[in-house]
């Protein structure tokens, strides 16, 4: 079986699957790429980053003081559950009991999902309702019953060619290196080598390298010299 390229299989398969999860090390695209590809199609898209302190109601709703009663206000997951739109559920791995619950229920198959709001309403998910996962760790980490609601799991393996794209052409290959560095400690995001890239333009590698690096200064021009794309500085004389 020929081997492609995570980004490769992405690209094929969003516009398809009802249910992916797209993990692997935060930086490299997992949140851009099913944003941009699915509001290009037209869908709306509806986008929450959980925590360990996200409540259900994040997604399930909740009621709203107004004109001196309360109104029931549906959250995002229950407006794209309506809808058939995207729902983009950033960091699922951080997801505290209460959101996991919710989820459980939010994620179940289409011909069995029901789910009865606290107005007592009961309602079904819309057959076009999608859900893209990102998970910077490993999917098997996750509880069995909400890993489950994800057979399609792509591992994204390689920065988005978009986001290095967008980057000097020579702190490209700098950064493509340090973005999937395993230890924390020492990975250099994109988002980092773009400031980066910046304020070298107006301050110096030098200077830039240590207000965005801080600490990994050093290290990241060695990386840069080590790839043959130093930069010479524009103030050097």
């Amino acid at each position: 079986m020929a081997a492609f390229d995570c980004w490769q299989v992405v690209a094929v398969v969003l516009a398809h699957a009802k249910r992916i999860l797209l993990w692997g090390l935060p930086g490299t695209g997992k949140t851009f790429t099913p944003t941009t590809q699915h509001v290009r199609d037209g869908r709306t898209v509806y986008s929450v980053t959980l925590t360990e302190d996200t409540p259900a109601a994040e997604l399930r709703g909740h009621y709203i003081p107004r004109g001196g009663n309360f109104e029931w206000q549906d959250g995002s997951g229950v407006r794209a559950w309506r809808e058939g739109a995207v729902l983009i559920l950033n960091e699922l791995h951080r997801a505290g009991g209460d959101m996991t619950g919710f989820l459980l229920a939010l994620l179940d198959s289409p011909a069995t999902a029901r789910l009865t709001l606290p107005t007592g309403e009961t309602i079904t998910p819309h057959p076009d309702f999608t859900v893209v996962a990102t998970s910077n760790g490993d999917p098997e980490t996750l509880l069995d019953a909400l890993r489950d609601r994800f057979p399609v799991t792509v591992c994204i393996d390689k920065v988005h060619p978009d986001a290095l794209a967008a980057l000097p052409v020579d702190i490209r290959v700098a950064a493509e290196n340090t973005a999937l560095i395993p230890d924390e400690i020492r990975r250099l995001s994109i988002r980092a080598w773009e400031a980066f890239g910046t304020l070298r333009d107006a301050v110096g590698p030098e200077y830039a390298a240590a207000a965005v690096f801080g600490e990994s200064a050093e290290d990241a021009l060695n990386t840069l010299a080590l790839a043959g794309q130093t930069a010479p500085d524009k103030d050097a004389t």
